[in-house]
């Protein structure tokens, strides 16, 4: 039950594609990033700060749900089990396990050759690799793994209680379905539409401790700027000898990227929480927002977490390191000169 999962899988929170040599400007509305510098006359800047979500005055208690509304269904092909938790249970009830088939394609799509980069050849033998790293399953059997050698006994029992239970069956199945590709757009429109139908303040602080006590956001940062770093150290060692940025340049590069990246991923991470648990009462996020403020939902958030940027980072890294032996610098320079520059992604 990690909103994190949903948030990157759907797409919804967009990095920059690569960070070997990274430009930042602004077009009009749009912010910029490009392994290519901007034409003469643009100035290259900072990501401006995000417009905050309204704040308006509403009755104190919120509308009534409609009651001709079908609800989500439940997850209703997971046995609930009475015996003591496991590690597979836990991550199967509380969404990850069904949400990383989603999670684990998106990233991967970031590591794939623009068109015309490579020959055919090539580019079939990068997606290749790709595909083999990427798998969904040894990514969960390497979280699992992570997880269960971490988990306090007491903490696993006290999560399996939530998990269990009609309310987190229900949570989980919200975000289950907020991560799959087509939630994309409808998460999009939501947030565009925040202005004229703007929340409660009750629900606005709701999704703002939900934010803090998960520690989404910052999560969500960390998620991609690995992912970022791994796919930049993988562009630098397709680039020519002479623009290639040392490791060390791409990690600062990409640290530097965090402050700027931050608020705008709290600010999205707030319309998206909004978004996802539309369909709660107050009374029942309150109840999620408690489960995940307690000693053993902290736990639940923190490793999860952890486990997952462990084991993308190492299948980045694997992934970076296949790629430059299948193939090396020599042919994505000379696929490069032979089809130009590559577009700004």
């Amino acid at each position: 039950m990690k909103l994190v999962f949903a948030l990157l899988a759907s797409g919804a929170l967009v990095a920059p594609a690569s960070a070997g040599e990274v430009y930042r400007w602004i077009d009009g509305a749009t912010v910029v990033y490009s392994d290519q510098p901007p034409q003469d006359g643009i100035v290259i800047t900072a990501m401006p700060a995000p417009e905050p979500l309204p704040v308006v005055t509403a009755p104190a208690e919120p509308a009534a749900a409609d009651a001709t509304a079908s609800p989500l269904p439940l997850q209703n092909d997971v046995v609930i089990s009475a015996a003591p938790a496991t590690v597979d249970e836990i991550l199967e009830l509380s969404g990850v396990r069904p949400q990383l088939p989603n999670l684990v394609r998106s990233i991967g799509a970031g590591y794939l050759p623009a068109p015309g980069q490579l020959s055919e050849r090539d580019g079939g033998r990068v997606a290749q690799i790709i595909a083999r790293q990427f798998a969904s399953q040894p990514i969960y059997a390497a979280m699992r793994d992570d997880v269960a050698s971490r988990v306090e006994a007491r903490h696993l029992a006290t999560m399996a209680a939530w998990f269990r239970s009609p309310l987190a069956r229900k949570i989980s199945a919200l975000e289950i379905d907020a991560s799959k590709p087509e939630s994309a757009e409808k998460i999009v429109a939501f947030a565009a539409g925040l202005k004229a139908s703007p929340p409660t303040p009750a629900r606005l602080e709701l999704v703002q401790r939900l934010d803090w006590v998960t520690g989404t956001s910052h999560d969500t940062t960390d998620l991609t700027l690995v992912i970022v770093a791994s796919v930049a150290r993988a562009s630098a060692t397709a680039a020519p000898a002479d623009r290639r940025a040392r490791i060390g340049v791409i990690e600062r590069r990409v640290e530097e990227m965090r402050p700027q990246m931050t608020a705008g991923v709290a600010n999205n991470v707030l319309a998206q929480m909004l978004y996802v648990y539309g369909p709660l009462s107050d009374a029942e996020l309150e109840a999620y927002v408690d489960f995940l403020g307690s000693p053993a939902g902290r736990a639940y958030s923190q490793l999860t977490h952890a486990a997952l940027l462990r084991a993308v980072g190492d299948a980045a890294e694997r992934t970076a390191t296949q790629i430059a032996r299948a193939v090396p610098p020599a042919r994505w320079a000379a696929a490069q000169r032979i089809a130009g520059p590559a577009p700004a992604r």
